[in-house]
């Protein structure tokens, strides 16, 4: 089990939707990243994004030393890991072990917000 599941699923997120996100690339593949604030000494990195219908995320990758956690806050996210799609939806998560290949994408016709980390924090950039 991942150990920041308890918090991270109880996560309230509704002050991210106050501000802009730090990313904003909605007009161009349908992606808003919100990076949530860590402690100076933390070593997970953890954020929100928002998917637009159709819009797919990162291209498929590993993260040779990182677990990383997705939990969806609203609408439907497609996780494919381990050789398959994983379909999650609201209150569902999913924690992507490292030397994992992964991507994701929002088929649905509705928007999918989803809160992710990943630990410890860059290990390494693949």
């Amino acid at each position: 089990m991942n150990p920041f599941a308890t918090t991270q699923a109880t996560l309230n997120l509704s002050h991210v939707a106050i501000r802009e996100a730090d990313l904003d690339l909605s007009s161009t593949c349908g992606i808003k990243y919100w990076f949530l604030p860590t402690l100076p000494d933390s070593k997970v990195d953890t954020g929100v994004v928002w998917l637009a219908p159709g819009a797919s995320g990162t291209a498929l990758h590993t993260h040779s030393e990182e677990d990383e956690y997705f939990s969806v806050e609203y609408g439907e996210l497609e996780i494919y890991a381990g050789h398959r799609w994983v379909r999650l939806t609201a209150g569902q998560s999913l924690t992507i072990p490292a030397g994992t290949q992964h991507t994701l994408r929002n088929q649905s016709g509705h928007a999918c917000l989803y809160f992710y980390s990943i630990s410890p924090q860059f290990a390494s950039l693949i």
